[in-house]
């Protein structure tokens, strides 16, 4: 019999960045919206890059009180921009991305061991001359997961905060594919056999798109019609390739001949490539590693961008998130995992947080961003109308 897992509807509070700011004042504020559980954000003045230890200390304190009196809890603490916009733990100088571990990492891992939640983060992004030298990525790679594995090998003896890294869209960010996720997690996993969990976020599926690994016929269109109009169609991936690709626009090889050396020189890079198109559906990502994704990211998308927009009719007129087909994958990846298990992979998990992320901009009147934060809940109560029901349990609702 299949375990399915129970699903709680949340928001992560980066919406009420510098509008509501105190536990006190965005804990009530999202009850009236219609949650019981939030991921808080450390962009929403609890970020350890700067904050004082008696400010952190008298945060939680208050955070605690806030959770006791309007009978809320956060479940979730995220990184922000203030280390998503670094190269992290993929930074050149190896002290500088340890510093990160010991005294940001480390400090927050210690702060939340007891509260029973999960943590997750978005910190690192390889350089650009570390993905033009295959040799330099998978070295750089494996430091990379190594210091991830060091932290999961840390919360085991501090607290087991379950961690998550979130997926992302662009080779820059690996993992970024189905594949690369899977590898990831399996490897952190078999060091120490401490989980490390992904976060999948449906909207970022956008950019696996532009990053296709063309066929052959795609690039012999592309070869043809850059000679007629000097307009190149497709992504090559390394810069070896496209100068590979500029001289022998020219020459004296048929398409098909400059088609094959193109892909010899392009399959040097694996990593710069998605590799099907069930990288860019938000549904096969739900069936194939929900198991593995304790936290994930609400937000309406096209499928061509990636706003964190609300859910509202108007959105969800032009978005490809349903709630219907979003449970139905999450239904699969159990069904999936009960008759044939990924190997060597972390344990699954039997509950899952859908916090909602939505961005707004700073000219965007404070109450319509409540409307629209009521909105989004209201659809979603649709599918998910009480929390702590297992998908299975939701779907016979509908």
């Amino acid at each position: 019999m299949t375990n399915y897992p129970k699903l709680y509807l949340g928001i992560d509070n980066c919406f009420a960045i510098k509008r509501w700011v105190e536990p006190e004042t965005w804990i009530p504020l999202l009850k009236e919206i219609g949650v019981n559980y939030a991921e808080a954000s450390f962009d929403n003045e609890i970020d350890f890059l700067y904050s004082p230890q008696w400010y952190i200390n008298d945060w939680f304190d208050r955070l605690t009180a806030a959770e006791k009196k309007y009978d809320f809890k956060v479940k979730s603490f995220y990184s922000g921009y203030q280390t998503y916009r670094t190269a992290g733990l993929a930074h050149p100088n190896p002290q500088m991305a340890n510093n990160l571990v010991d005294n940001f990492f480390l400090p927050v891992l210690n702060k939340i061991k007891q509260r029973h939640c999960s943590i997750g983060f978005s910190v690192h992004t390889y350089p650009e001359n570390v993905l033009q030298n295959p040799e330099k990525f998978y070295k750089v790679q494996k430091e990379v997961w190594d210091r991830y594995a060091k932290l999961v090998n840390y919360s085991k003896s501090h607290g087991n905060t379950p961690i998550c890294v979130e997926q992302m869209y662009t080779p820059a960010q690996s993992p970024w594919t189905i594949k690369s996720n899977i590898n990831f997690i399996r490897y952190v996993y078999a060091l120490n056999k401490g989980p490390i969990y992904t976060t999948i976020d449906v909207g970022h599926v956008v950019g696996q798109r532009k990053h296709r690994f063309p066929a052959k016929s795609e690039i012999i269109d592309a070869l043809a019609k850059q000679i007629k109009s000097n307009d190149l169609v497709i992504w090559l991936g390394g810069n070896e390739t496209y100068q590979l690709w500029d001289e022998l626009l020219y020459n004296n090889d048929t398409l098909e001949e400059k088609a094959k050396k193109i892909m010899i020189s392009m399959a040097k890079y694996p990593y710069l490539f998605s590799n099907n198109t069930d990288d860019c559906n938000p549904y096969k990502w739900l069936e194939e590693l929900a198991c593995y994704s304790p936290l994930m990211h609400l937000q309406q998308t096209n499928g061509i961008s990636a706003p964190h927009a609300p859910f509202s009719k108007e959105n969800n007129e032009k978005g490809i998130i349903n709630g219907k087909e979003f449970l139905e994958a999450i239904k699969k990846a159990y069904d999936k995992h009960e008759k044939q298990p990924l190997e060597n992979m972390p344990p699954i998990v039997d509950e899952i947080y859908l916090n909602f992320e939505l961005f707004f901009p700073s000219t965007e009147p404070s109450r319509v961003v409540i409307e629209q934060m009521k909105e989004s809940v209201a659809f979603w109560r649709e599918f998910i109308p009480k929390d702590g029901l297992t998908v299975d349990e939701l779907l016979a609702k509908l």
